[in-house]
């Protein structure tokens, strides 16, 4: 068997696989096999293939790893749809109280001196247990 089509072949698995993880770390590995597979064809020695191999293998894992970077985003926290709702307050003492939100009670604390406890009271945080309130 010719040596560029054990690089191309070895392409189509890498390529394959990445199908089912999704990480494209695969996707390069076997765009580099590929790329061997076509210095091979064009009649380079093994070394130049590993070199190509492995030259693109680097570059497209460097450039993927700062793709992965520059892109990221925090993962989506479930208390972030809590922030803005309003809530019921059940008992309040001072700048601390118990409010009722989403059918739990739930213990609470205004986020400034200047939140008017008689006013409807708005989540702006979550720390721990305790939601922090503002108007």
């Amino acid at each position: 068997m010719q040596a560029y089509i054990g690089w191309w072949i070895l392409a189509a698995v890498l390529v394959g696989v990445e199908l089912a993880s999704g990480t494209f770390y695969l996707l390069v590995y076997g765009l580099a096999a590929a790329a061997a597979g076509v210095a091979a064809w064009l009649g380079a020695g093994m070394v130049v293939q590993l070199l190509t191999a492995a030259v693109i293998g680097v570059v497209g894992t460097l450039a993927l790893r700062h793709w992965k970077r520059s892109t990221a985003h925090p993962e989506f926290n479930v208390q972030d749809m809590d922030i803005g709702q309003t809530v019921r307050i059940e008992s309040w003492q001072g700048d601390r109280g118990q409010v009722k939100y989403r059918g739990a009670l739930w213990d609470a604390e205004v986020e400034s001196t200047a939140v008017d406890s008689t006013r409807p009271l708005v989540i702006r945080a979550i720390k721990g247990n305790t939601l922090v309130l503002g108007n």
